[in-house]
């Protein structure tokens, strides 16, 4: 095992083109960690990666796609040599109810939000066990507190959240740490058009997320995490906020 400190780190993120991804790298870049960036969007991530001031490689690429994680872990290894660090910031977020929760809508949010997480980890596992490494799952309060309309997605970050305390278990002998974070409402394009802007200026900003992460990601390894949560100070739904 070869562990390395966060400014040597190489750090693969999903879902890196925007929202709390791009707030993930802009936090592990200050602290000197190389960066590749996936998403589908290339002219996003390359503008991310221009504000970073860090050595960044971009990769668009859709994570539902079979060959995907394996591209990943290859242009990790070929650019940077190692990989030390996975965070799983895609995700999808579409309000529906049960009675319009369809099996297209059903698959392609457990597609993205959990079988491409899957799929990724299982691929960086050897790289990241060589390195003793960490996966970063981006969950959500939704695991743990049910809200309507969120069948498909409250389905797809309460997996999340139990695979991730079997990876927990499976890492442990194998050096490599799991952190879950469940957020509360952040702030990010995910709302457009299903919260006003009262409510979103209530909500958990993007950056301070990101911060969050990168702290626990850069923290001593000699301490655990259970599943952590975060929240706005109070609800940003309530009237008198």
């Amino acid at each position: 095992m070869n562990r390395v400190p966060l400014n040597e780190s190489v750090v693969v993120i999903t879902g890196g083109g925007s929202g709390v991804g791009a707030a993930i790298a802009a936090a592990l870049a200050t602290r000197g960690a190389r960066l590749l960036i996936v998403g589908r969007r290339e002219d996003r991530l390359r503008a991310v990666a221009a504000d970073l001031g860090v050595e960044v490689v971009v990769l668009s690429a859709d994570v539902t796609a079979p060959e995907t994680p394996a591209l990943i872990v290859a242009e990790a290894m070929e650019r940077f040599g190692r990989l030390d660090v996975v965070v799983h910031a895609a995700g999808v977020f579409e309000k529906r109810s049960i009675e319009q929760t369809d099996d297209a809508h059903w698959h392609r949010v457990l597609d993205v939000n959990l079988s491409a997480v899957v799929a990724l980890t299982r691929t960086a596992w050897e790289p990241l066990a060589r390195s003793g490494g960490q996966v970063v799952l981006i969950s959500s309060v939704a695991a743990l507190q049910g809200f309507p309309q969120n069948t498909a997605y409250a389905a797809s970050k309460g997996a999340m959240n139990s695979i991730g305390e079997v990876l927990r278990e499976e890492g442990r002998d194998e050096g490599i740490r799991i952190l879950t974070i469940c957020p509360a409402q952040i702030d990010t394009e995910l709302w457009d058009g299903k919260a006003p802007d009262p409510v979103r200026g209530a909500m958990m900003r993007a950056s301070g997320v990101g911060e969050v992460v990168a702290s626990l990601v850069a923290s001593d390894r000699s301490i655990d995490f259970a599943p952590v949560t975060i929240r706005p100070p109070s609800n940003p739904w309530l009237e008198d906020n």
